[in-house]
């Protein structure tokens, strides 16, 4: 049997093809914790996310909260893209949320983000919470708070707290957040004399345009996101009905979806819109990864491909300026408990987490994954127990409110996935992981269970094209690459658990969660997509 494995990891390999993709960066977000905790706070949150393995930070620069008179309708006399010329106390979040990163060894991307001050925006709202203006926001006025925060995050700025030092630098952004969602940005639709049509997309491309030209000047050196949409949208028309992505997407960039250009004003002298990667939020909630949205428009994790072939087509008919790798910013399972009526349970959150992982990882075109929360929200004291709003926060994070590991932690730190797939008719076992904590190659043992509940080592082959598949010298513990990942073929042995032993270079040993692999006469015949 182990014979036959090693072929057919072979097999796999070979029929695979191609370069492996790039290492898959991880990005967690969680402003409840790193912007409005104490000093305290945010430093264990920044420790807790950097031992669990994540590379980077996402972080909000809230335009309403960093403005000066926020709610006022009269834009105050103020040089906007200079940071000294804002209130201090504005920055004082962000920059500890920064400083805290920095001293842990974690990148950072900043949204530049919602919600406006009532001053930049055209017209205030009649309903909801007035520090949530989001109608048209001026596009001038975004350009020029983006060149401020650009500025002040350009590695050269001194820290008010130690002017004889900068404040870090970052160099990844994002052009505000969920475009495409009625709850940041209004009108998503305008009624005209022919009847609804598009807003939101036209109003959010000339944003993004103003922010990446100061970006760029800023620092050559700098990323820029464009998109950050939401996974889904309704099928409606309103000036407050979500546009589906792909609908916003193809409106961006003034194209039907035939790719013929708008004849429309708000196209007229369109040029190719530039960034440096599409941001996407591609939710699943509460479906498996693999699920697929029957709503062509939608971008699940399991639709990326739709998203793909969309910037692909827009790139060949010279919409795009270049081509547009993919971004995961956004992304993670809510559980019940703690919600009482939303959300999957703790263990599925855990499972679903390694394939979202997997899923990602081996698409060439994917260059972030995100977590979507450290901790979980909690319910919201104002509302009764029992009421609808007492848990409408989220609850996806991999620690519950009150600090009690989840667990989705461990498998955020060792995030694991196993399949059954058939190479020229014989299945086998196809096994992924990856190693978040430390740097560099880690050793692992993959150990499987026996019917009686015992645990044993599996002996496993390399199933990666252009790596050394010498099935002699193969054991049962081998290195990861040197991003901490690893893709493996087992014997088929029915259905069965299988989990990651991780031997740490401390002499220390932890285990990753299990996963049963699936029947045979269920396996995909087709070898790993995107060539890992």
């Amino acid at each position: 049997m182990s014979s036959l494995a090693c072929l057919l990891a072979l097999t796999f390999a070979a029929g695979a093809g191609g370069n492996a993709p790039r290492p898959l960066e991880v990005v967690l977000q969680d402003d409840a914790h790193l912007l409005h905790g104490t000093p305290a706070q945010v430093g264990e949150a920044a420790g807790q996310i950097a031992s669990a393995g994540a590379d980077r930070v996402r972080i909000t620069a809230g335009w309403s909260t960093i403005a000066p008179s926020p709610r006022s309708r009269r834009r105050p006399h103020f040089d906007a893209t200079d940071p000294a010329a804002y209130p201090e106390g504005g920055w004082r979040r962000l920059d500890r949320a920064v400083k805290a990163a920095h001293t842990r060894d974690l990148d950072v991307m900043i949204d530049i983000a919602f919600w406006a001050p009532r001053w930049a925006v055209s017209r205030g709202l009649e309903r909801g919470l007035p520090a949530r203006q989001r109608w048209a926001p001026s596009w001038r006025d975004y350009g020029h708070f983006a060149e401020a925060v650009a500025r002040r995050y350009s590695g050269v700025f001194p820290d008010p707290d130690d002017p004889d030092r900068p404040l870090p630098a970052v160099r990844l952004w994002t052009t505000w957040n969920e475009p495409n969602h009625q709850g940041f940005l209004l009108p998503q639709w305008r009624r005209t004399r022919t009847g609804w049509r598009p807003a939101a997309p036209h109003v959010y491309r000339r944003m993004h345009q103003a922010a990446y030209d100061v970006l760029k000047r800023v620092s050559p050196d700098n990323r820029v996101l464009v998109g950050g949409l939401a996974a889904k949208g309704s099928s409606g028309r309103g000036e407050r009905v979500s546009l589906p992505p792909l609908r916003f997407t193809r409106e961006l960039a003034c194209v039907d979806e035939e790719m013929r250009p708008l004849r429309i004003p708000e196209c007229r002298n369109y040029r190719p819109l530039r960034a440096d990667g599409f941001a996407i939020h591609p939710y699943s909630l509460d479906s498996t990864p693999d699920a697929s949205n029957p709503n062509l428009d939608t971008t699940q994790i399991g639709d990326l491909d739709r998203l793909a072939g969309l910037l692909e087509r827009l790139h060949a008919n010279g919409r795009l300026a270049q081509e547009l790798p993919l971004f995961v910013t956004e992304y993670g399972y809510e559980t019940n408990p703690p919600d009482p009526k939303r959300g999957v349970s703790p263990e599925d959150q855990a499972r679903y987490l390694g394939q979202a992982t997997f899923l990602a990882w081996q698409r060439g075109d994917t260059e972030m994954f995100a977590q979507f929360l450290l901790r979980d929200i909690g319910p919201d004291p104002r509302f009764a127990v029992g009421s609808g709003r007492r848990w409408r926060d989220w609850q996806s994070g991999l620690y519950t409110h009150d600090g009690e590991e989840k667990p989705a932690l461990q498998a955020f730190k060792l995030p694991f996935w196993v399949e059954t797939r058939k190479v020229h008719g014989h299945p086998l076992t196809l096994v992924f992981g990856q190693i978040r904590p430390g740097a560099g190659r880690q050793a692992v043992v993959l150990e499987l269970q026996d019917p009686d509940g015992a645990w044993r080592e599996a002996r496993s082959f390399e199933a990666r094209p252009n790596a050394d598949t010498s099935c002699e010298t193969e054991g049962r513990s081998f290195l990861t690459d040197s991003a901490g990942f690893y893709l493996r073929v087992l014997p088929w042995r029915g259905e069965r658990a299988y989990r990651a032993r991780w031997l740490r270079a401390d002499g220390g040993v932890e285990y990753g969660l299990p996963v049963t692999s699936g029947p045979a006469d269920e396996a995909e015949t087709t070898p790993v997509s995107g060539a890992p």
